[in-house]
């Protein structure tokens, strides 16, 4: 559009200056008959922004001459250089005498059309620019309401709820055909979920019940006096093992089922008190292992989550801190309105600390672990959008639960 205005402009100028020269060649020429046939200067009436100047030379001019040029005349009245356009029209004589021809016509008018053309053009286009961008935003918001209508629904689709996803009929092509596709997506989300979800809760169950039964028929074998010293042995190990795969079939359904939302419910909790309610349950155990518990709280710490996901990601904290402490050693529980800071004692750590919220990532080499409680830990964070880091120098470790940002 601004390439358009600039072609316009020059191209009327040249049309006007075009027209001025052919008017001032067109006086010329009259002019020159006048002189042709009377051998005299004819008489001109003065006329404002107009003015004629003949010679006659008593000597012949030896090449015929017409050439047009752009000049400044001073106006005595107005004080001031006009503009003018000007013909020098040169010639000869049937008599060999020689003839000037200059007229001069003022150019005023015409600049100040070109001026005003300069001025209005821009002023067009700017307000057809304007007219077509909001034209275009009206279009475009109706054009693609449907599109932003599918777009929205989609981004809040639950695949928890039965109710299938509303998209909004449209005679468009293009948006029925992503609308077909985000039916047929939602469908088999929804269908996959149901299937997932039936098949851990299955899975669960059945490896429950047997694992039930091993364990019960563990300590039948453990009663039995006949056993001797070997077969203990073998019947402890046994027992560790399926220990181990009890705690792994539970701590993997609990991922699943945080996966899938199964705990929708939430509540405001204290995890002040939670934390003092699993200190006491770890009471035993650090007595034995000589581990001095310290609790600095500054205020309740309310958050609003599940009740169930709160204990579960407060216990694996403490039990990872009893779990890999060393004898005689502390923890340090610091609680407020933001996080939580547990530090402990224990051994040095060789694995990397990202790693440790791995899933089937263990710190070191302790039979009994099955790497999922800090795997978990990160899953309930994360699932809440909170921050949990893990450090460590020498002999101390610290995770740190950022929960308010």
């Amino acid at each position: 559009m601004i390439a358009g205005g600039v072609v316009l402009y020059f191209t009327i100028r040249t049309i006007v200056y075009k027209q001025i020269d052919n008017s001032l060649k067109t006086e010329a020429e009259i002019i020159e008959d006048q002189i042709l046939q009377t051998d005299t200067i004819p008489d001109f009436t003065a006329a404002f922004g107009h003015q004629i100047e003949v010679r006659l030379l008593n000597s012949q001019i030896k090449k015929n001459n017409i050439s047009y040029k752009d000049t400044l005349i001073l106006d005595e009245k107005a004080g001031d250089y006009l503009s003018y356009r000007s013909i020098y029209y040169s010639g000869n004589t049937k008599d060999k005498k020689g003839y000037i021809i200059t007229i001069y016509q003022t150019l005023e008018e015409k600049q100040e059309l070109l001026k005003y053309i300069s001025l209005y053009v821009p002023s067009l286009l700017l307000s057809l620019l304007i007219i077509s961008i909001l034209l275009n935003y009206l279009i475009s918001s109706n054009l693609w309401k449907p599109f932003y209508i599918s777009v929205d629904q989609a981004a809040n689709y639950d695949i928890l709820s039965d109710k299938p996803i509303l998209l909004p009929e449209t005679n468009i092509i293009e948006f029925e055909q992503l609308n077909s596709v985000i039916k047929s997506m939602t469908r088999k989300m929804r269908s996959d979920y149901l299937n997932l979800k039936e098949f851990n809760e299955n899975a669960a169950h059945e490896i429950q019940t047997p694992l039930a039964v091993i364990r019960a028929k563990i300590d039948m074998l453990v009663q039995n006096a006949r056993l001797n010293k070997e077969s203990l042995e073998l019947v402890k190990s046994i027992n560790e093992s399926t220990t181990k795969l009890f705690k792994l079939n539970q701590g993997l359904l609990l991922i699943s089922k945080i996966d899938n939302q199964y705990f929708q419910s939430e509540k405001e909790i204290s995890l002040k008190q939670i934390i003092e309610t699993c200190i006491d349950n770890y009471k035993e155990i650090t007595e034995i292992k000589g581990i001095k518990v310290e609790l600095k709280a500054t205020s309740e710490a309310v958050i609003k989550m599940n009740e169930v996901l709160a204990d579960v990601l407060i216990s694996n904290l403490l039990s990872n801190a009893v779990r890999y402490n060393i004898d005689n050693g502390f923890i340090r529980c610091e609680i407020d309105d933001s996080y939580l800071e547990i530090t402990n004692t224990g051994l040095s750590l060789k694995a990397d600390p990202e790693t440790l919220f791995q899933r089937f990532h263990k710190g070191d080499d302790n039979p009994q672990s099955v790497g999922l409680g800090l795997s978990i830990v990160k899953k309930i964070a994360d699932n809440y959008s909170m921050k949990i880091t893990y450090t460590h120098k020498a002999n101390l470790h610290q995770l740190r639960l950022v929960y308010k940002r």
